[in-house]
């Protein structure tokens, strides 16, 4: 399962860097304000497309980044309270152990006393 999400989420991003491949001949005119005196950036398509793919990657990394953390404390909490329980639960069992122990120590000398 997590081979096909791997493989579907490459997917696009190779056709992102295809498209700026074919796409590499072009040249995008950017203008940077819309005033009178327009200053203008000509850059190559295929270099603006890498750019808005690599922010988009970031953004998206950035994102998930967040909510990967926020579960991995939640699964680190969670590992703590099954530690907590297990160690109650085993000190449980010892005392259980003990009890019987003593239970079956008592029972014999009950025994011994009564066959006196």
């Amino acid at each position: 399962m997590k081979k096909l999400i791997n493989i579907v989420s490459y997917i696009p991003v190779l056709g992102v860097i295809y498209i700026a491949i074919i796409n590499a001949p072009e040249i995008l005119t950017l203008k940077l304000s819309a005033a009178g005196s327009e200053p203008a950036v000509n850059l190559n398509i295929a270099i603006y497309t890498l750019i808005v793919l690599v922010v988009g990657l970031f953004a998206g990394i950035c994102l998930m980044g967040r909510f990967y953390l926020t579960q991995k404390e939640k699964l680190n909490a969670y590992k703590r309270e099954l530690e907590k329980s297990s160690v109650t639960n085993s000190s449980s069992a010892s005392r259980v152990e003990v009890l019987e122990a003593k239970i079956a120590t008592l029972e014999k000398a009950l025994n011994d006393a009564l066959n006196k």
